[in-house]
């Protein structure tokens, strides 16, 4: 893996073009932190590890006695299921010479847009990087299919994006594009926080809200029409329960566990494998995991974005009972990788998502950053997209 950096003002003038909408390409821009100037070159035998892991990791979560298990240590067992509800996914994984581990699931991988631009763009200054991507196409098709599952033949209309204070995210521009992608199929979008929505003038949300339960009273207008099917939300509740809860992850990392529950031998010793062992954190465990904290990651079982996770390593005696008293899972740490891009002067550790739908692999993005966990915050670093040879 290497790091091929492009001069900042030629990368932005390449975006500026392949957007041909200067307010998108400034709004991006004014994120700083949000996409590196560089792109990341893989060997096609990491690429190809990853996607058989996207594909073991989906045949598992295909299985309905792992949905049920998975649903109930996750305290989602009662929401309804509406179909899909996933959309999809990004597989964040550290890649190690035994193949890439799971660090985590999103649904909802913020950022898939801003990187697809990004690839087209850096592709345009070095065409030696090869071909970037088709993303918004399948993108699109993925979304239909989520409405097709839930609805049928009925023609979508309206589609929302919905996120708190929409225009103080820092990821507005990606709803920006959105919108745009949405328009230009033939749909009616718009851009709303949830006290603007109205169920019956939305047929189709996707939801870019980190109140992953709907359980504000600012969004309970959405969990309703969600919960009544009046409304189809992608991804929904249900969904983030299933695959994000990071005490799933400890099902996921029990080979044993699997296969008492009824996994399919070969798929619960391939996802085994995959994970990096996991285990919940409990007053019974407390004083073993505090002495081996060196081991260990720590991350609150819903936590999103690097919030409230520490590395066992730095981990202080005063936050202990912080986490002792919420629902966190141990991790063991798998190093991530590290890379110097031209552009910078120290090494940046770098992260692979695997956007995916149904098992298929349709992005590779890189996360560049420095500190305990992936932020928007370094410079240099952010979002880089990620080429195959």
């Amino acid at each position: 893996m290497k790091a091929i950096s492009v001069p900042e003002e030629r990368m932005w003038a390449a975006i500026g073009d392949e957007l041909s909408d200067p307010t998108i390409g400034e709004d991006l821009r004014r994120r700083q932190g949000l996409l590196s100037p560089c792109a990341i070159q893989l060997p096609r035998h990491d690429a190809e590890r990853i996607e058989r892991a996207v594909h073991v990791l989906d045949a598992a979560f295909a299985d309905p006695i792992l949905v049920e298990a998975a649903l109930e240590i996750a305290r989602g067992e009662g929401l309804p299921d509406h179909g899909l509800g996933g959309w999809m996914l990004g597989f964040d994984f550290h890649l190690t010479p035994e193949g890439p581990r799971l660090i985590e699931i999103n649904t909802n991988p913020g950022g898939m847009l801003a990187v697809a631009v990004q690839a087209r763009a850096l592709a345009a200054c070095r065409p030696d990087l090869g071909d970037a991507p088709e993303v918004e196409g399948i993108a699109l098709d993925a979304f239909r299919d989520e409405w097709e599952r839930q609805r049928g033949e009925v023609t979508l209309g309206r589609v929302a994006i919905i996120d708190d204070a929409p225009p103080s995210q820092y990821l507005e521009p990606e709803f920006q594009l959105y919108r745009r992608l949405f328009q230009r199929a033939g749909y009616q979008a718009e851009i709303l926080d949830p006290g603007q929505f109205r169920a019956g003038a939305v047929d189709m949300v996707y939801n870019r809200l980190v109140d992953f339960s709907l359980d504000s009273a600012a969004h309970r207008a959405l969990a309703e029409a969600w919960r009544d099917g009046r409304t189809v939300v992608t991804p929904d509740p249900r969904a983030h329960f299933l695959y994000s809860d990071k005490r799933v992850m400890a099902l996921l990392s029990d080979e044993q566990a699997l296969r008492t529950i009824g996994v399919r031998p070969d798929i619960a010793a391939n996802v085994a494998r995959v994970v990096p062992p996991t285990i919940p954190v409990t007053a019974a465990n407390a004083e073993e995991l505090w002495a081996g904290r060196k081991r260990w990651f720590f991350k609150p079982a819903k936590g999103h974005a690097g919030k409230a996770v520490y590395r066992g390593e730095k981990l202080s005696r005063s936050t202990w009972p912080v986490i002792l008293a919420s629902p966190y899972v141990a991790q063991l740490y798998v190093p991530p990788s590290r890379l110097r891009p031209d552009h910078v002067e120290d090494e940046l550790k770098v992260d692979i998502r695997a956007n995916a739908w149904g098992g298929r692999v349709v992005q590779l993005a890189a996360r560049l950053y420095q500190g305990q966990t992936t932020n928007f915050r370094t410079p240099g670093g952010g979002f880089a997209p990620v080429f195959v040879g």
